[in-house]
């Protein structure tokens, strides 16, 4: 019985081959389109959730905020330092921060750059994507760090390892010998910079700089020495609520001077990101949602022009025996099989238009899901039958004799 309705389904499609293909094309684009932006949003949650993973999410910020008067006089003192280390249980590590001109020899130009001194604590605090060479050790002096974008513009035709970097900083010459290179920690701002929601995400004067800093070794001896920040590592296995807690605490202890002192944990930081992209995955959803609900009308409507016009044929085979929940069968058989068809075409069509996303517009990688694979096609499945079942119903339940004198 079932093989039948398959064979009686199969040649009312060829038999229809104008209808069929319109359905079949409408269907394919919907779900290709549904199936496209599934990818995309999987793929670009899960690359930011690796990402974001990565800018350390036991790692605690203060630094000043970015304005003339605290520049030049930082209400941060080296002491403050002890106190967020003694009130968290964690490693700090401070940092004072200059402007300064960086020029390598060969360089074809000089390049403004962000000069940080600090301590090789640094280095074990912030979690490090090295390009090459390590960071400083503790002893050691004449020595710097370039991100990423410093090495590329000194050094543009090779590794800046072991080369030498000319710097002038308040009008004084300083000479650092190169010991490694390392990549953007907010590297992924550069993919999606608008979720970058939380304002105190980064200092703007770092974000003006697009982390073109130099990272020397720095003199921290007196506890009254200013300094513009530190970052605070906090003892390892402290779950989220933890460091939330730490991060107040360390608000409530900075006082007055809260105002041009900014704190955040990145823990706190990746959350609101992460809560950023659920909201913008919701409203992608709409869209297919609306997608899918257009095709439905559009394949309700041509569905119903199909069926009335079958009117004459749907009243022989109830002449010849055929019951009504045969005829309906075969009717949402068709509509199956439509289905299924348009699903794999829309598999390939997916697969292609999200290359051409990822190539020329976006750089997030799709990634097409089981779970979101199998939801589009029995979307589509359900579609076509619920835009069938009641026109055929309806068919079905006419009088085929009137149906047959009417013709």
């Amino acid at each position: 019985m079932p093989q039948a309705v398959l064979i009686f389904a199969a040649r009312g499609l060829m038999r229809r081959p104008l209808q069929s293909s319109l359905l079949l094309f409408a269907l394919s684009i919907a779900l290709a389109a549904t199936m496209t932006l599934m990818a995309m949003l999987s793929g670009i949650k899960e690359q930011m959730r690796r990402d974001l993973e990565q800018v350390g999410l036991d790692v605690i910020n203060v630094h000043v905020s970015p304005n003339l008067k605290n520049i030049l006089s930082s209400p941060l003192k080296l002491e403050d330092c002890d106190w967020m280390g003694e009130v968290t249980g964690g490693s700090v590590s401070p940092f004072f921060a200059t402007m300064g001109v960086a020029q390598a020899e060969g360089a074809p130009e000089p390049a403004q750059v962000l000069l940080l001194s600090t301590t090789a604590e640094w280095g074990r605090i912030v979690p490090l994507q090295l390009i090459e060479g390590r960071f400083f050790g503790p002893d050691e002096q004449g020595v710097g760090v370039l991100d990423e974008w410093v090495a590329k513009k000194l050094f543009p035709d090779g590794a800046a390892t072991g080369r030498s970097v000319r710097i002038k900083r308040l009008g004084l010459p300083q000479t650092i010998r190169v010991v490694g290179v390392m990549k953007d920690p907010f590297e992924i701002r550069k993919k999606f910079e608008e979720l970058d929601v939380t304002g105190s995400a980064r200092s703007r004067i770092l974000r003006m700089m697009e982390f073109k800093s130099i990272y020397v070794p720095g003199s921290f001896t007196r506890p009254d020495q200013k300094i513009h920040g530190a970052v605070i590592k906090v003892p390892r296995g402290r779950d989220d609520e933890w460091i939330t807690r730490a991060e107040r605490v360390v608000i409530k202890g900075l006082g007055d001077r809260f105002g041009p002192v900014w704190v955040w944990a990145r823990q706190t930081w990746v959350t609101e990101v992460l809560r950023a992209s659920d909201f913008g995955t919701q409203v992608a959803n709409i869209i297919w949602i609306i997608v899918l609900f257009v095709t439905g009308v559009m394949i309700t409507t041509v569905s119903l022009v199909a069926i009335r016009e079958r009117y004459r044929e749907i009243a022989i085979r109830r002449t010849e025996g055929a019951r009504r929940t045969q005829i309906v069968g075969q009717l949402l058989m068709e509509n199956v099989l439509l289905s299924v068809g348009a699903g794999i075409i829309a598999l390939g069509l997916s697969h292609w238009a999200a290359g051409v996303i990822e190539s020329r517009y976006i750089s997030w990688p799709p990634a097409f899901l089981a779970f979101d694979l199998c939801l589009a096609l029995g979307l589509g499945i359900v579609l076509g039958a619920l835009a069938t079942v009641l026109p055929a119903y309806r068919a079905a339940s006419l009088d085929p004799v009137e149906v047959l004198r009417e013709a």
